[in-house]
């Protein structure tokens, strides 16, 4: 019998996540200790000379931003696909969004339009390295240095990304990673900022410390929620019932179950949570150190699978982002560009195989916002990039499965 093929994984094990269930009941979690011997494995494994963990990326943002103390009304240039939080603490901070469109090839900022979008309010600019595809930095940091900008990159779908021999991450003022849920280095939440500047890194080790005590039952649930995914992902889970259960909704919400985490709130906050603004615990930092030494051979794993989808799909009219010569991709999702997602989705489902859109939101183009901007790329990157399945856990014959169906009749309809 063959299982049905996930939309993707959590990188943990069921047998984990249980474990971290219990121990988190009545593990420490304000062990400093143990966050700042992970926060120095992090800056070490990045090339990186410091480390700062915050509860969020969000966060870290936030604080990043906060340190230097910009005018009010100061411009950043923002990429329109992204999560919603990023954006209002963007507002919180005072600042006015400058949203760049995309390159459909590294879904990065395309450098043209780059240049015409700085202007002499400009400020700072957030990089975002989507779905692990590594854009052209010599080109990129030339124009932000060129203006004196102060420049972060959210390298959460990114880790081990290369442009050359340095690590995405390590291009800017400061990196920041997301260690959510999904990611390849989990850890049950937490926005890890790496930096080179002493005096930056100094600032923000001082507003770490001010962040409230953690709550064990935010960490409880995050874990649970991480749990649930992993068992409904688990091959026997999620072809006996997940699977059923998304092709039962599908004909009701396609909208909805054609994203890959489903549909996100775009109401524009009017304050930031007190979550946000809550330490990253001891607990997360012992995870983040068993399982760090792991997220490589993953990864290896996964571009292997990329490279075989690839060259059993370059006969047909499949279209990915490729990134740019002298640099690795890692592929935290492999994407494609559909004319029809809702119709690939339902062709993929016949044959076993669960796919998905991004659930980002456009950022860009949401009304309850003041700030909107026209990205035409970005727009159909969201709407019509389609995931296929590639992660570890796919296997050859599942991989050759997956790219036969490309080679099907009724496949020109929605390619």
């Amino acid at each position: 019998m063959k299982l049905v093929i996930p939309r993707g994984i959590v990188y943990h094990r069921v047998l984990q996540d249980v474990g971290s269930l219990i121990q988190s009941a009545f593990a420490p979690l304000n062990d400093q200790s143990k966050v700042e011997e992970f926060e120095k494995k992090f800056a070490s494994y990045l090339g990186s000379k410091h480390c700062i963990a915050f509860p969020f990326a969000r966060t870290a943002i936030y604080y990043a931003l906060k340190s230097k103390n910009f005018p009010k009304g100061s411009e950043i240039i923002m990429p329109p696909i992204s999560i919603k939080a990023i954006l209002d603490v963007v507002l919180e901070c005072g600042l006015k969004p400058v949203f760049v469109d995309l390159n459909p090839e590294t879904i990065c900022f395309d450098p043209e339009k780059l240049r015409q979008a700085i202007t002499p309010n400009t400020k700072a600019a957030l990089i975002t390295y989507l779905f692990g595809i590594v854009p052209d930095m010599d080109e990129m940091m030339a124009v932000f240095r060129e203006h004196r900008l102060f420049v972060m990159e959210d390298f959460s779908h990114c880790l081990n990304g290369r442009y050359g021999e340095k690590k995405i991450g390590t291009f800017g003022d400061v990196g920041i990673y997301s260690s959510s849920s999904i990611k390849t280095l989990d850890t049950y939440g937490g926005g890890l900022l790496v930096t080179d500047d002493p005096s930056l890194n100094e600032i923000l080790k001082k507003d770490q410390l001010q962040l409230k005590p953690p709550h064990r039952i935010g960490l409880i649930k995050k874990i649970f929620t991480d749990l649930i995914r992993n068992v409904a992902t688990t091959r026997l889970v999620f072809h006996f019932l997940t699977f059923p259960m998304l092709r039962f909704m599908s004909k009701s919400r396609p909208d909805k179950t054609i994203k890959h985490l489903g549909l996100r709130d775009t109401q524009m906050l009017k304050s930031l949570p007190a979550e946000w603004f809550t330490r990253y615990t001891s607990f997360q930092a012992k995870i983040g150190l068993q399982l760090i030494s792991g997220v490589e051979p993953e990864d290896k794993t996964r571009i292997k699978n990329v490279e075989l989808v690839k060259s059993l799909t370059k006969t047909t009219k499949l279209r990915f982002p490729v990134g740019v010569p002298n640099s690795r991709n890692v592929y935290w999702q492999l994407m494609t560009y559909v004319r029809d997602p809702l119709a690939a989705q339902l062709h993929l489902h016949k044959r076993r195989i669960d796919t998905s859109t991004t659930s980002l939101v456009n950022i860009s183009n949401l009304p309850a916002y003041p700030f909107q901007g026209m990205t035409p790329n970005a727009n159909f990157i969201h709407s019509n990039g389609l995931f296929i399945p590639a992660f570890p856990g796919v296997s050859e014959q599942e991989i050759h499965h997956i790219a036969q169906t490309f080679h099907h009749p009724g496949t020109e309809s929605f390619l």
